[in-house]
């Protein structure tokens, strides 16, 4: 059974699956080299297509995540808005329709709008537009609209199109996608909107996944974006700079914003109540805050949603009486609410999916319909994912591209499949290099396939990396990659939270803070890890092993290879243009498919 999983919001992607089993995953950002771009990946489908020697004539089914999208998702708005983009669209086009009672249009506030990249819908037959602008049938016509432009862009018949509930993917991508599954387990989804829907809450047992409870009352995500806006960052990409400024806030800076979120949003069962003056996200809170401190509000949003998220978690667990957890959606990527909630004395096992976030619906809607197609049978057969490197493989003509390209040539001297302790020798040195290895990561973590790494243990490992590339704020932590064998040594973990795939934090061990100090928190020096096995990356784990049989130190600090603002590198000659030429960032060192080369 051939199936093909579509996101075709923000963070558009594509799934193929083969007899329930995922073969490919891929972001269409990868190609287009636009982050987080949304619309159909088309030129995700088109790889997938080529690299499997298929058509869509052989596929049994197109699943597509979510039964309703609005025109500014299939417009690409959050790619294509820049941040004063998003001031206007608060202050000229919620502001009137909220507080003044007026109608603009959305068009009336952007009349030049112009999606960035390539749009494969037929986009002059839609309106760019939101949904307060238009009527349920208008809204139901949306995915009408999509079955036929799908149905043509892939020449397949319209039978062979099916729509799948937007949390109900990320809730079947987390439950499927987990090793070790328990017999019974809790599936809570959240995020910052899909299908009318904020949050879910849902029982597996006896090979049935039951939902308890769904609602818009979860506005905790919402909060975050927005919060993310006032304080002058992207909305749905910048997030995680606030999450890694909270720990910084002092009680007293922090505790007037705590009050306000608090204020706003209590915890009611398995929903939310919400205060009756939030009459909207983002004026309401932006006239409370702003006379606080930048930090303080940072601090105090996160300790809302620490404090909310595990008092909702802690009722789930008492209308369940099951410890065991799944979360996934857009705010499952809160890695310090994570690590949060895991600590609570209810929480037994907790699990995050790889791209918890509208990325993997994709492959959601793929486990849903093969459940539909073959029944509960379809679970069992399934074994979870052993790693997250679902996508691209270095193309071998890009590659020889690459090599054989005058700027490399002129550059760099190659040293083909270069011994594994030389690349060690070169980050003992304390050296940045940049790796590229194998199928790429799926989801917005590098786990050794895609990365800049370095050694850990150098105090001035962040600022080198930030000032050669990165260009982040002084306040962001890198992350480690630690050899299995050496994980307990570093990592406090007593309940064994799954540490693949880099999406919960935990406190780092005194003892040997020394050794990694440039992969944990500044502040409060809690750790992001990737626990690294020879199984699941044998050239990433054997890197490692040779840093530590030259250093004693069983781990490399791990960032993903990309400059602020672009996607992940895919190919070589994507870290050739963006980063060498365009990015004029002179690194010294690459290892790429086993070869080190190193600036003459």
């Amino acid at each position: 059974m051939l199936l093909l999983g579509i996101n075709d919001s923000h963070d558009a992607s594509a799934c193929l699956m083969r007899d329930g089993k995922v073969i490919l995953a891929i972001q269409e950002e990868r190609f287009q080299r636009i982050k987080g771009i949304a619309g159909f990946p088309l030129e995700a489908v088109r790889f997938i297509f080529k690299h499997q020697g298929i058509t869509a004539a052989d596929l049994d089914e197109v699943a597509v995540a979510s039964t309703h999208l609005v025109p500014t998702n299939l417009f690409n708005m959050y790619a294509s808005f820049s941040i004063d983009d998003f001031f206007e669209l608060q202050e000229q086009y919620y502001y009137p329709r909220i507080y003044e009672g007026k109608q603009p249009k959305l068009l009336d506030v952007f009349p030049n709008f112009k999606p960035v990249g390539k749009m494969y819908y037929p986009l002059e037959k839609q309106k760019f537009q939101t949904s307060a602008e238009m009527n349920k049938d208008e809204l139901d016509q949306i995915q009408n609209f999509r079955r036929e432009s799908i149905a043509k862009l892939l020449e397949v018949p319209l039978a062979k199109i099916d729509f799948y509930d937007h949390h109900l993917c990320h809730a079947y991508y987390g439950l499927y996608s987990q090793q070790g599954r328990p017999d019974t387990t809790v599936v809570v989804t959240a995020d910052g909107g899909g299908d009318g829907t904020y949050c879910t809450v849902s029982l597996f047992a006896d090979g049935k996944l039951t939902t308890l409870e769904r609602n818009r009352t979860n506005i905790i995500a919402k909060l975050y974006s927005t919060t993310t806006l006032i304080m002058g960052m992207r909305p749905n990409e910048h997030e995680y700079k606030i999450m890694g400024l909270a720990p910084y806030s002092a009680e007293h800076q922090k505790k007037a914003a705590r009050k306000i979120f608090l204020d706003a949003l209590d915890v009611d069962g398995l929903g939310f109540k919400k205060n009756p003056a939030v009459k909207d996200f983002y004026h309401y809170f932006k006239s409370r805050l702003q006379r606080l401190r930048f930090d303080g509000i940072a601090g105090g949003l996160q300790d809302f949603v620490e404090i909310r998220l595990s008092a909702w978690f802690e009722n789930i667990y008492e209308a369940t009486k099951c410890s065991r957890f799944i979360f996934s959606g857009g705010l499952a990527n809160n890695v310090k609410a994570n690590k949060a909630i895991a600590e609570k004395p209810f929480v037994d096992s907790f699990f995050v999916p790889p791209g918890p976030g509208d990325e993997s619906i994709s492959i959601g809607a793929c486990y849903l319909a093969l459940e539909k197609l073959k029944g509960k049978t379809a679970y069992i057969s399934t074994t979870g994912f052993q790693d997250a490197y679902l996508g691209q493989d270095v193309d071998p003509q890009d590659f020889e591209k690459f090599v054989n390209s005058s700027f490399i040539r002129e550059e760099f001297k190659r040293i083909e499949k270069a011994d594994y302790s030389q690349v060690a020798k070169v980050l003992a040195q304390g050296e940045v290099i940049a790796l590229i290895n194998g199928r790429m990561e799926f989801g917005s973590r590098a786990l050794g396939a895609r990365s800049f790494i370095a050694d850990p243990s150098r105090s001035d490992t962040v600022r080198k990396i930030n000032e050669l590339v990165k260009k982040r704020d002084f306040w962001m932590p890198f992350t480690p990659s630690i050899l299995d064998e050496d994980y307990d040594r570093y990592v406090y973990n007593p309940k064994m939270i799954d540490s693949s795939f880099m999406t919960t934090s935990f406190d780092s061990k005194e003892d040997y803070r020394k050794q990694i100090i440039s992969t944990l928190h500044p502040h409060d020096f809690t750790v992001r890890p990737q626990r690294v096995c020879e199984s699941t990356n044998p050239v990433y784990y054997r890197i490692l092993k040779a840093f530590k049989e030259l250093t004693g130190i069983g781990v490399v600090l791990n960032t993903s290879l990309n400059i602020h603002g672009k996607p992940i590198v895919c190919q070589p000659t994507d870290l050739e243009k963006e980063l060498l030429k365009e990015g004029s960032v002179r690194l010294n060192h690459l290892f790429i498919c086993g070869d080190l080369f190193i600036r003459k």
